[in-house]
């Protein structure tokens, strides 16, 4: 099975990738953009037409075909149609043809055609670079990570509930990984994996002052938009009034893509909207939320002006229902 994938269109390519093939080395995560949302997946073996070079990523145009029912029309700006099932779907270099892939659920994607029952599917994906071999360029294939495919360690996705950590086998619990976190697998002991996670967590450099400082309650919107340097990080209080939960799209460019988040405004306010992002382990709790409903909320300021509205823009940490 040979694929290439490629984008027409121009882009600024880095050095020594313009006009190359690329060969996946090893089944690989794709995401959103560098170091972004975990898209999906790419098998190994799979040829690709590399279009730019940025911080150990490479960006190619992924195209292929996926089974209609899995899709879901909408507006998303560039993207009309969204991965619709919980599991995910897989993505073929034909209708009914071979996997190259596998897409994880709310993948974003553009229509391109219609055949009995497929839909053949682009959007622009970022992939590391070390794990693709592209002749003749300065990209350097990550040995260890080659070595790991070949020995049938490679990547393990956690399924559809959160799976703990521990420390050893039959061992104490470290933390829980996600639903569809990602994971590279070091060794195996019969049924026991040694993994690793790449992750982020808030660390400024005056992260531990953050830590020691009093909950801020009940702040006016205009002194936090006058003070929004000295107050980027701190943990706010506010009564808020909920109104939807929503989905981030690429015009909102102080989210995630596919971030939920809380539309809420200020308790006896007409005016003053606060939007609150929703970590992923708080979303069923806060799918049950009404309308107009009254909400405690803490959560850490990550703005005090979004680009697009002007609103703050809150991190959940924690929320209460208020009695009516």
């Amino acid at each position: 099975m040979t694929m290439v994938l490629s984008l027409g269109c121009s882009l600024a390519f880095g050095q020594g990738i313009a006009g190359q093939i690329g060969i996946v080395q090893i089944d690989e995560n794709i995401i959103a953009s560098e170091n972004g949302l975990l898209l999906g997946r790419m098998i190994r073996g799979l040829e690709l037409d590399p279009l730019a070079l940025r911080d150990n990523w490479l960006q190619f145009n992924l195209g292929g075909w996926v089974w209609e029912q899995s899709l879901q029309s909408v507006d998303r700006g560039d993207f009309d149609l969204v991965v619709s099932v919980a599991q995910g779907e897989n993505i073929r270099d034909n209708p009914q043809g071979e996997i190259i892939g596998r897409l994880e659920n709310g993948t974003l994607l553009r229509f391109m055609e219609r055949v009995d029952g497929w839909i053949r599917v682009e959007r622009a994906v970022w992939i590391w670079a070390r794990s693709v071999d592209v002749k003749n360029s300065n990209i350097e294939p990550n040995n260890e990570d080659l070595k790991a495919g070949e020995d049938g360690l490679g990547w393990l996705t956690v399924g559809g509930r959160d799976l703990p950590i521990l420390d050893a086998p039959n061992g104490d619990t470290l933390f829980r990984a996600l639903p569809r976190s990602a994971l590279t697998v070091l060794a195996r002991e019969g049924n026991w994996a040694k993994v690793t996670i790449d992750g982020w967590i808030w660390a400024p450099a005056t992260s531990e002052e953050l830590l020691d400082l009093p909950v801020i309650v009940d702040m006016e919107i205009r002194d936090l938009v006058q003070r929004r340097e000295e107050l980027q990080g701190r943990v706010l209080r506010w009564d808020l009034q909920f109104i939807s939960i929503e989905e981030a799209d690429e015009v909102r460019s102080d989210f995630f893509e596919n971030e939920q988040f809380l539309v809420t405004k200020l308790v006896g306010s007409k005016n003053d909207f606060i939007y609150v992002t929703v970590p992923l382990n708080l979303t069923k709790v806060v799918s049950f939320l009404s309308p107009l409903e009254h909400i405690r909320v803490v959560g850490r300021l990550r703005t005090a002006s979004e680009k697009l509205t002007e609103a703050p823009v809150l991190e959940l940490i924690s929320f209460e229902k208020i009695p009516s």
